[in-house]
């Protein structure tokens, strides 16, 4: 008989792979989700456009950013639910529905966290952008990149 954590995890985790969490570790900064959540700005198809002008990450926490957050998250979970009915989905949007409460400190709180599951869920729609701290480059141009500069150095030495 499973142990009643595993049963939460197992749950939890489904929303996870049906709403696509594939993320670079570590987008912790504030400019990484201000770049995730600006995936969801004018660029964006109709339905999935939340943000009409880009977040500029500051050393602070913009109470607009956070809040676009949270509904880009509660979004995600609501998302997973109605695809999949699932209890772990369920727990997600009730998360959410708590930092809509104070949304800078919630956010503040899970910046690891909703980060990632707002790229995963932005990456599982083919929204463009996608490499946390970018500034909008896709993760095959920023490494396009990283291979010209290192060619350059390695010819220069």
């Amino acid at each position: 008989m499973p142990r009643a954590g595993h049963a939460r995890r197992s749950a939890r985790y489904a929303v996870a792979r049906g709403m696509g969490d594939s993320v670079p570790p570590g987008a912790t900064s504030f400019a990484d989700l201000a770049a995730q959540v600006n995936r969801f700005g004018p660029d964006a198809p109709a339905e999935h456009r939340l943000v009409l002008t880009p977040f500029l990450a500051t050393g602070t926490l913009d109470s607009g950013l956070a809040l676009t957050a949270i509904t880009i998250y509660q979004r995600r979970a609501t998302a997973a639910y109605d695809q999949f009915g699932d209890r772990g989905s369920a727990l997600e949007i009730e998360r959410a529905n708590e930092g809509f409460a104070n949304p800078v400190v919630w956010v503040t709180t899970h910046l690891a966290e909703v980060t990632q599951a707002i790229a995963g869920y932005a990456d599982s729609l083919g929204l463009p952008g996608g490499a946390a701290g970018s500034g909008g480059l896709s993760t095959t141009m920023l490494l396009l990149l990283a291979g010209v500069g290192l060619a350059i150095w390695f010819v220069g030495r």
